[in-house]
């Protein structure tokens, strides 16, 4: 797999890495590419969790009419080369996309329960 970082995304021009427009968080854009085609992907780094002891990726294509989500797995590459990403297996995707699900449902009910606290 190959990655690309793909600055801050904020559409302007000459824009530098370190861009930020007012009130957006910065998001790290890669490039995938398929072991068996060679076709490139894109995608939006947008969140990360832990499951098990196993990081995940959460990734939103960014080049397609309608953004799919994708979970990957993180993982360590040969030879000491960092960390890349794995598509995840048939038998584990169910429950992975299923804790996401959940983490973001606790993560809606805090927020819900934060603004009641404001008021």
């Amino acid at each position: 797999m190959f990655f690309e970082d793909g600055g801050c995304n904020c559409g302007h021009d000459g824009c530098s890495d370190d861009c930020m427009t007012e009130g957006q968080e910065e998001q790290a854009v890669i490039t995938m590419v398929d072991a068996e085609t060679g076709e490139e992907y894109q995608f939006a780094v947008v969140d990360d969790f832990e499951f098990k002891g196993q990081a995940y990726c959460v990734l939103v294509t960014v080049d397609e009419e309608e953004p799919e989500l994708v979970i990957t797995k993180v993982v360590e590459l040969e030879n000491d080369e960092g960390e890349g990403l794995m598509s995840l297996e048939e038998d584990e995707a169910d429950e992975v996309y299923a804790e996401y699900d959940r983490l973001c449902e606790e993560a809606e009910t805090e927020d819900e329960d934060d603004a009641g606290e404001e008021e």
